[in-house]
């Protein structure tokens, strides 16, 4: 799967707490949640498909909660984002 960076999730974030009127709360949650669909083991990808790295994406920012509010709702827009920019590569 394609890694996403941190700052590339950050982006993703300005956005979102601009139209959700929330701010970042914790921004090593979110480099923690960036790691989760390029993640390797031994050079394996933990994921065998986009989907499935894109839903662990979401139930991460879900449970670590990186915004002040809004987060099931983040979590399902970078769910969308990160499938979307996944296809275009």
């Amino acid at each position: 799967m394609r890694p996403l960076s941190p700052e590339q999730l950050l982006a993703i974030a300005d956005e979102y707490c601009e139209v959700a009127r929330v701010r970042v709360r914790s921004f090593p949650s979110l480099c923690a949640a960036a790691a989760v669909p390029g993640a390797r083991v031994h050079g394996v990808p933990v994921f065998d498909s986009a989907p499935a790295a894109a839903a662990a994406l979401a139930a991460t920012v879900s449970k670590l909660q990186p915004l002040t509010g809004a987060n099931a709702g983040f979590a399902e827009v970078v769910r969308r984002v990160y499938l979307d920019w996944v296809e275009q590569h």
